[in-house]
């Protein structure tokens, strides 16, 4: 990503961060809405969840401590043994892609595009597709309802005020 983007959008929500400490903890925007409110969306639920990831990494949030990362993702590969990529955002929101790529490939992991996914999805390397197809439908979408609702975020139209006679 750009990281001049990045840096302003991080700028940005330091800021929002700082104005609403001392609101209540209900009025207070997450970082997704945030992001939104900034002008991020559209741009499809990959490119969202490492836009995130990359603000979280910069805000030094969501990270795993030094040599915990593989584990963690052992772990969570024995809860989930097929999953997207905003999935695993959810739950390693902080930590470099390139860091969960090789650690992933170590574990046996590959990542595959699927014929009607909208991104592509991590599964073991002689997983057959249909299996992997019927694992995704046969279970609901890993995240929040604020994480979804982030990635699938796009912006109310402005409504045209001018008049035509």
């Amino acid at each position: 990503m750009n990281s001049d983007l990045v840096l302003k959008v991080v700028g940005i929500v330091r800021q929002k961060l700082k104005e609403q400490e001392l609101q209540p903890k209900e009025n207070q925007l997450t970082i997704e809405q945030i992001l939104n409110q900034a002008g991020i969306s559209g741009l499809g639920p990959q490119p969202m969840a490492e836009f995130r990831a990359e603000i979280y990494h910069s805000l030094g949030l969501g990270l795993c401590q030094d040599g915990e990362l593989r584990q963690a993702l052992q772990m969570f590969t024995f809860d989930y043994d097929v999953f997207r990529v905003s999935e695993l955002r959810y739950y390693f929101p902080g930590d470099l892609e390139a860091e969960i790529f090789s650690n992933l490939n170590e574990l046996g992991y590959v990542l595959k595009t699927l014929v009607g996914e909208q991104e592509p999805v991590w599964r073991p390397k002689f997983m057959q597709r249909q299996t992997v197809q019927k694992k995704l439908a046969g279970r609901k979408r890993i995240g929040s309802a604020e994480y979804i609702a982030y990635l699938s975020y796009k912006p109310t139209p402005p409504v045209n005020k001018t008049v035509k006679h």
